[in-house]
């Protein structure tokens, strides 16, 4: 009888020992599984400005990827994995409105905006209607943004490094006093030049040229004719992608121009340098960032790593607008702990700081552009001297 207690009491406790950890799951509230936030991208996929703008869509799957292993974003407890839903614009407005239209009805509440400014302006009405919030990565002049557009935003805004760049000419080409300007036909380039213009003024310096061509346009010669009639010492292209800086430095230098050529923006410095004719490389600059440069911080040195297994190609500074516009847009919403455009805007408008990928930043934008819609990130600027490459962080 004993022998037979013994067995009953060590039944009844290894029953016990199993039971007791299905007890305590059920006891648990299961982890609550990750959720997924569709979040639009703009871009020309197609068309005459795709050599440039489809290094977005190129770039949108290595960039969810490296904003997901980062966690995503948590709102009240719930962690959101990040979809980025891409749409080609057709390289022009009519092709962007579609595209915007298509997000909307697919109840898309933010998207990354078109870089080309017509077609960010063309869906303004639609996506302010619809109190959809516009993140555009690298953003250029007044046009696309105001006090009456509540719901557009910069991550960073090229009208801010204009003045970096004249201080560079001041301070290293000092027998420069006067400026051509030579810019794209488009309304970003125009809110560019005018203050462009205002620091040539404050440094008393003269503009003896300005004219601008049209979108599209390979044969610069004409232009640059009339210009170095003026006799410049330098030309600013004011705004720009590699395709036309590229053949104005070309085709000006193949002229006898010799000063410096330099803008705000000239696309990715390692894509300039490698369109243009060797012997002519030199005396340029601009204040877009070198993202191959080991002064780059951590966060875009995991997205290269990622894009460049992915994809197979090196990274450039197109493909990291699409981190620089989601960065702080996650960080927006994650602060506001909702996901209600309104209430993200309202957040993103009054932080005092926020991250960006190339360093610690702040909300602005009030002194230029009427609204603390633009963020301010540390400047840098990229030249190119005796056909080599240089890249520093202006910390300011």
């Amino acid at each position: 009888m004993k022998n037979v207690s013994s067995v009953v009491v060590v039944f009844c406790t290894l029953l016990l020992s199993a039971l007791f950890p299905l007890a305590s799951s059920f006891a648990k509230e299961p982890a609550a599984e990750a959720k997924t936030l569709n979040i639009g991208l703009i871009t020309s996929i197609t068309g005459p400005l795709a050599p440039t703008l489809k290094a977005l869509a190129d770039a949108v799957k290595p960039a969810q990827d490296l904003m997901n292993q980062r966690g995503g974003v948590t709102v009240k407890g719930q962690k959101y994995l990040m979809k980025i839903i891409a749409e080609d614009d057709q390289s022009s407005p009519p092709g962007g409105v579609a595209a915007a239209n298509k997000l909307i009805q697919g109840g898309v509440k933010y998207i990354i905006a078109p870089q080309f400014p017509p077609t960010n302006m063309a869906i303004t009405p639609i996506t302010e209607e619809a109190k959809v919030l516009r993140m555009k990565g690298m953003g250029w002049g007044k046009e696309e943004m105001g006090p009456n557009l509540r719901y557009s935003f910069y991550a960073h805004s090229n009208i801010y490094n204009i003045p970096v760049c004249y201080d560079f000419l001041v301070k290293n080409y000092p027998r420069v006093k006067k400026i051509a300007f030579i810019t794209p036909d488009d309304p970003g380039a125009k809110g560019m030049a005018e203050a462009a213009e205002k620091e040539i003024q404050k440094r008393g310096l003269e503009l003896v040229f300005r004219e601008a061509f049209k979108v599209g346009t390979e044969d610069f010669y004409p232009i640059i004719t009339k210009a170095l009639e003026k006799k410049p010492d330098a030309i600013d292209l004011v705004i720009s992608i590699p395709l036309w800086g590229a053949g104005t430095i070309n085709q000006a230098r193949e002229l006898g121009f010799t000063g410096p050529i330099f803008a705000p923006m000239l696309g990715d410095i390692h894509m300039l340098r490698g369109m243009l004719n060797p012997k002519y490389a030199y005396d340029i600059f601009h204040g877009g960032a070198d993202v191959l440069s080991p002064k780059m911080k951590p966060i875009v040195k995991d997205f290269r790593v990622l894009f460049e297994q992915q994809t197979n190609t090196t990274l450039n500074m197109d493909h990291a607008i699409v981190i620089e516009g989601l960065y702080p847009l996650l960080q927006g919403i994650e602060k506001a702990q909702t996901f209600d455009t309104g209430k993200v805007v309202a957040t993103l408008e009054n932080m005092k700081s926020i991250d960006t990928i190339y360093g610690p930043g702040r909300m602005g934008g009030q002194d230029v552009f009427g609204i603390n819609h633009v963020i301010r990130r540390p400047a840098t600027l990229s030249r190119i001297m005796s056909g080599k490459i240089e890249f520093e962080f202006l910390e300011k």
